[in-house]
């Protein structure tokens, strides 16, 4: 009898377990997998390291990309390029613009505990005033013309000597602890051992840089790396991968490879000539944005130099010419846009309005012939003799260019351009650094040459054109237009965003009719990381170390949840693939 008890016991419970495994199919039970804190995320990066110093980055784009995840600025920027809160808590603007009053958070904690104060942002400010600064000259000028003002714990001030509506931008560069660095001046900021173990207050705090052992047929030689994990003292959104590390290689062909190999998950640059296997990787995801950069060619308008360019028409019709979108297709492998505005789109200052300029050499040569340009009557397409002239002048120039194969490309094919509309241009390939030499002399006709933006996502396009800049500036292509002008002024003393916008749509329209300079294209930048890493997205970006701004939400590790209607619960880990 107690065996028939025990069987029927038994199978009691095995009733009761099916019965149970049934009610989670059909009672409503469901499995959901959810991102979960945990795991490393490996990237390649182009290039090595120099210094981990935010105040030492410039020229470095390594630098720049380890810096972001480590050091934090008083501000930081949106999509838009607007400036946002981040050590500080808020700010205030004086009505005359002049002073700018900071309150800083009071839960930052540097990465060794110690706690956040004005007197960190102090430090690092007197670094920049310092004649001694190493870094930019420009940067060091404006903080010289800054006084800076304690007034508590959390809060200070920074006055003007006058009106200058990009100056928020320029307090996003990251703040160094003063605890750590006591003694330290400006001429010492090289040599600082600081900058090989740097302590911020940024979302990972650095753990070791070294080389890895780990080596495969195709990369036998050992690579440098540096180890970054999770803040603990992290202010802000918590991040849900535990360690980055990232792995230094030569060349977008080697980071290519090494993610071949297994090696890292992200690449933190694709090249134009990897992109079509890459394109074809079924485990690489790829990101593509803009960049705020873009390549002209600058004309020089100082009277008698090249009378061609006296006119605006005769610009216009240069600009109709150029194929700029056979450029983009069979130069630059389809990574950039044709260019419509020296300020670059996805801004909160860009002139959506603005109608593009398409190649139309039909249009360009009825200009030329309408402007008295004209082609000598037995001349023939591509002879010597097919140049136009107007009076005695002839319809000539010589385009400057740096000596890399990519640009002699470009300048050659717009040489061809305007030889098919019997316009004769030479080109002159120099080195890079002679070439800004030229265009700091104003000493050329037409140089093509790339704009960066980098260093500040505010678009202030004052230093390259307006008329005060042609002597001491980088208005090198000698543009005096006073109504142009006026708007780039205004716009530099008005704070209110909106108002800005009006200003900067109006000139960009006046720039468009006048044509300066031949606007080409912005570039691309393209970013791979592996499927196997989720929820990565970019936007908009001022520099490449931008696609971390959303770091926060990438996951590699992730849990199981059983979902009850109105209900969670955890029932296990479940890591990702490594």
């Amino acid at each position: 009898m107690a065996r028939m008890r025990l069987q029927a016991l038994i199978a009691l419970v095995g009733m009761i377990l099916v019965g149970w495994l049934l009610l989670l199919q059909s009672g409503g039970f469901v499995y959901s997998t959810v991102a979960a804190q945990g795991g490393v995320y490996t990237e390649a990066l182009i290039g090595q390291p120099g210094r981990f110093n935010p105040l030492l980055e410039t020229g470095n784009q390594v630098d720049r990309d380890v810096d972001r995840l480590i050091f934090s600025g008083l501000t930081t920027w949106d999509t838009a390029g607007k400036p946002v809160p981040d050590l500080a808590a808020s700010w205030f603007i004086s009505p005359d613009g002049l002073t700018y009053t900071f309150n800083l958070r009071g839960d930052v904690r540097w990465h060794d505990g110690q706690r956040f104060s004005a007197d960190d942002v102090l430090f690092t400010i007197s670094l920049l005033r310092d004649p001694a600064y190493p870094g930019p000259a420009d940067l060091g000028a404006l903080w010289r013309s800054v006084t800076v003002t304690r007034i508590s714990d959390l809060s200070l001030s920074f006055t003007l000597p006058e009106p200058f509506a990009p100056f928020l931008d320029y307090t996003a560069v990251g703040i160094l602890p003063a605890h750590i660095l006591p003694g330290v001046s400006a001429a010492d900021l090289k040599t600082t051992p600081f900058n090989q173990t740097p302590i911020g207050t940024g979302p990972y705090r650095f753990v070791s840089l070294g080389t890895n052992p780990t080596a495969t047929p195709s990369a036998p030689v050992a690579v440098s790396e540096v180890l970054l994990e999770g803040n603990p003292y992290y202010y802000g959104h918590p991040h849900l991968l535990n360690q980055i590390r990232f792995r230094f290689y030569p060349d977008t062909h080697t980071a290519f490879q090494a993610y071949l190999d297994g090696q890292v998950q992200g690449i933190s640059e694709i090249g134009p000539k990897e992109l079509p296997a890459e394109l074809t990787n079924p485990n690489l995801n790829l990101f593509s944005t803009r960049l705020p950069k873009f390549s002209l060619i600058y004309l020089n308008l100082e009277k008698d130099r090249v009378p061609l360019f006296q006119e605006k028409k005769i610009r216009q019709a240069l600009l109709f010419g150029l194929n700029r979108q056979w450029m983009v297709d069979h130069l630059l492998a389809g990574q950039a846009f044709v260019a419509t505005s020296p300020i670059v789109p996805g801004t909160w200052a860009y002139n959506s309005n603005l109608i593009p300029v398409d190649f139309d050499p039909l249009h360009a040569a009825s200009v030329l012939n309408e402007a008295g340009w004209a082609l000598p009557a037995a001349a023939a397409p591509g002879t010597e003799n097919y140049v136009r002239k107007k009076a005695k002048e002839a319809g000539a120039f010589t385009l400057l260019t740096p000596d890399d194969s990519q640009h002699v490309a470009i300048a050659q094919t717009a040489a061809e351009d305007w030889a098919k509309v019997g316009i004769k241009v030479t080109v002159e390939a120099q080195p890079a650094a002679t070439v800004i030499d030229h265009l700091v002399k104003h000493d050329y006709e037409a140089a093509l040459i790339d704009i960066n933006f980098s260093r500040s996502p505010d678009p202030d396009p004052y230093p390259f054109w307006h008329q005060t800049q042609i002597e001491n500036g980088q208005n090198y292509g000698n543009f005096n237009h006073r109504d142009i002008s006026q708007l780039l002024e205004t716009a530099r003393v008005t704070t209110d965003f909106d108002a800005r916008a009006k200003l900067y749509r109006s000139f960009q329209a006046k720039f468009a009719d006048q044509t300066p300079a031949l606007l080409l294209f912005y570039p691309i930048y393209t970013y791979g990381v592996d499927q196997r890493v989720k929820n990565v997205q970019i936007g908009p970006m001022v520099d490449p170390s931008d696609r971390f701004r959303g770091l926060a939400e990438w996951y590699v590790v992730t849990r199981r949840v059983i979902v009850t209607p109105g209900a969670e619960s955890t029932a296990g880990p479940a890591p990702a693939s490594p």
